[in-house]
């Protein structure tokens, strides 16, 4: 892994950084300048940047076509047609469904949700989904985190008088028009005015019904509970598509983010509640326990089954919730043994291509994979070679894949580039799915690795771990730390800060559960513990008691006592001369 360090040249605009927000006590110079680096130039913006505050958000009418949403919406109330609120299998998906049903549940709509079934109808918009629409009386589909590409089926759907309100996040094809619906909220989409251009599915469907509520006010409406604010009811659920969806933490995100962390660590929705009654051990609730707690039992159930379930959850007042929850974790487990066996299924396959060193991708065929966690072991075999992956599995009589990318590559790009051998693609820079028929893979798979080849930088072919600031141990103390904490939320854009330190001693050292290992370093007269998690092998090959090391400094709090833990990322032998 390669370390790189952010450097400023600008110390002018650090000093007077450092002057302005030093009126009370000193305030650290390490800690300025990872504000500087992320824009942070002034007292104001810093104030900012550390209280977010709601009046910061942006007014939900700024966003192109949402008078005409807000208006086709409340049409269906005066009217008593029933809405049918459609979204994706994933957490942005499931996420702004619960949302919006909760919302229109609220507010006295008539109502139906709906989910399509990963294996049988694929990702987005289904013809099926519109039959069901039209078998219960639907006269309006609300699609949320999906439909920016559903040309065909919202002309369907026209044809049965149904309209469409789609309420999409993802990149909007500029070769093609935009599907014919009754309006279109997307901020990526052209001529559409919105600050925030990366708000999750779930985000977009916040501001919906953030203009929603206002238009129903002043049309005399009276409100389901006074106060009443859809902001401070549903920010958590926001906060859970944002985390999971890793969308930059910034603008209107972190807006979001910020009190909704808050939300679910002090006044959760029902569903995320009881979620959270399922861990064992005490935790924070920040955006990390959300990502890899929360996050993926959420999405267990629409990986291996039915993501109903998980609106069920997430929208549940039943007294069935625990009973629920408990099937949520049922299918993490099962998730987690199949994730497994993938990995080793797809690690033989590498072993046996004579030619995988030679090439700038790794892309995977296996018919029997389980379409719900192929996206996860592309993951998992990027942590591992780093290059641009896609591992694909059959689902009626087509390959189905998923798609993850390295750091500074465009992955929509390189499948964009390859188009004609796909029938079907979509996502983001970072992550995506593609349908292909089989006789296409020989012929994808060489216009994939050849345009990465050609386009891929060298930056991008090695891991970055990326240093604020080479702190010395007597610069890390309890306020420290907690100015650190005040940045978050952390995630894109705003990643939870790295420091270095050089050329310190371990004064001991001892493996836990032959992975782990537990270091007490010293440099100068302080001294930290420090834990490394799955280091235990890379210590063993060290012949030295001095390191470069590179951490995240945290408080660690262990019956009553606090105590500063550095947890670290990696770490370096160094020879110092004469020791």
């Amino acid at each position: 892994m390669k370390w790189k360090l952010r450097t400023s040249n600008n110390q002018s605009s650090l000093d007077k950084l450092i002057e302005q927000l030093s009126r009370k006590q000193a305030f650290p110079r390490p800690i300025a300048h990872i504000l500087l680096q992320r824009g942070i130039d002034s007292l104001h913006k810093a104030k900012t940047f550390f209280t977010p505050k709601r009046e910061s958000l942006h007014d939900p009418f700024l966003m192109r076509d949402m008078d005409k949403a807000v208006a086709r919406l409340i049409k269906a109330k005066i009217f008593e047609e029933k809405v049918l609120v459609y979204g994706d299998y994933d957490v942005d998906g499931t996420t702004s469904v619960s949302m919006l049903a909760l919302y229109l549940e609220e507010w006295g709509f008539a109502f139906d949700y709906y989910i399509p079934d990963r294996y049988k109808e694929g990702y987005g918009v289904s013809f099926q989904g519109i039959d069901y629409a039209e078998e219960q009386g639907v006269k309006l589909i609300i699609a949320l985190d999906c439909g920016i590409k559903a040309h065909e089926e919202v002309l369907y759907a026209k044809e049965k008088g149904i309209d469409f309100i789609i309420c999409d996040h993802h990149l909007v094809d500029e070769e093609q028009s935009l599907p014919q619906a009754a309006a279109i909220l997307n901020p990526k989409q052209p001529n559409c005015p919105y600050p925030c251009k990366e708000l999750t599915g779930c985000g977009i469907g916040l501001k919906f019904i953030q203009a929603a509520t206002l238009a129903q006010i002043e049309m005399g409406e009276l409100m389901p509970s006074v106060p009443y604010d859809p902001f401070v009811k549903y920010s958590g659920l926001a906060t859970l598509s944002i985390a999971c969806d890793i969308v930059p933490i910034v603008d209107e995100n972190r807006v979001i983010a910020y009190y909704g962390i808050r939300q679910i660590q002090s006044n959760p929705l029902p569903g995320i509640k009881a979620i959270k009654e399922l861990a064992t051990n005490e935790r924070k609730w920040n955006i990390a326990d959300v990502v890899f707690f929360i996050g993926p039992r959420v999405n267990s159930v629409g990986r291996l089954g039915s993501a109903m379930e998980a609106v069920r959850v997430l929208s549940g007042k039943s007294k069935q919730l625990p009973e629920w929850v408990k099937q949520l974790e049922t299918s993490n487990q099962k998730r987690k043994d199949i994730d497994r066996k993938t990995v080793k299924e797809a690690l033989s396959l590498i072993e046996s291509d004579a030619s995988f060193a030679q090439k700038a991708t790794t892309v995977l065929y296996h018919p029997a994979w389980h379409k719900g966690v192929i996206g996860i072991v592309a993951s998992r075999l990027i942590e591992r070679f780093y290059r641009p992956t896609i591992l694909l599995t059959e689902s009626a009589g087509k390959l189905v894949g998923s798609a993850r990318s390295v750091r500074g590559f465009d992955l929509y790009a390189a499948l964009d580039a390859c188009r004609d051998y796909l029938l079907q693609f979509g996502g983001h820079k970072y992550a995506a799915g593609m349908t292909m028929a089989p006789e296409a893979l020989p012929h994808f798979m060489e216009a994939f690795d050849t345009f990465v080849q050609r386009n891929i930088t060298q930056e991008s072919k090695v891991p970055v771990l990326f240093i604020e600031h080479v702190l010395k141990f007597d610069e890390i103390d309890e306020r420290f730390i907690k100015l650190i904490h005040r940045m978050s939320p952390f995630g894109p854009q705003n990643p939870t800060p790295v420091f270095a330190s050089k050329e310190v001693e371990v004064l001991h050292a001892r493996i836990l559960k032959e992975e782990h290992i537990s270091f007490f370093l010293k440099q100068g007269s302080n001294t930290f513990r420090a834990i490394g998690f799955n280091m235990a092998e890379k210590w063993s090959k060290i012949s030295t008691n001095y390191l470069h090391i590179a951490y995240q400094p945290m408080l660690n709090t262990w019956k009553g006592k606090t105590s500063i833990q550095l947890q670290l990322k990696d770490f370096k032998a160094v020879l110092i001369h004469g020791k």
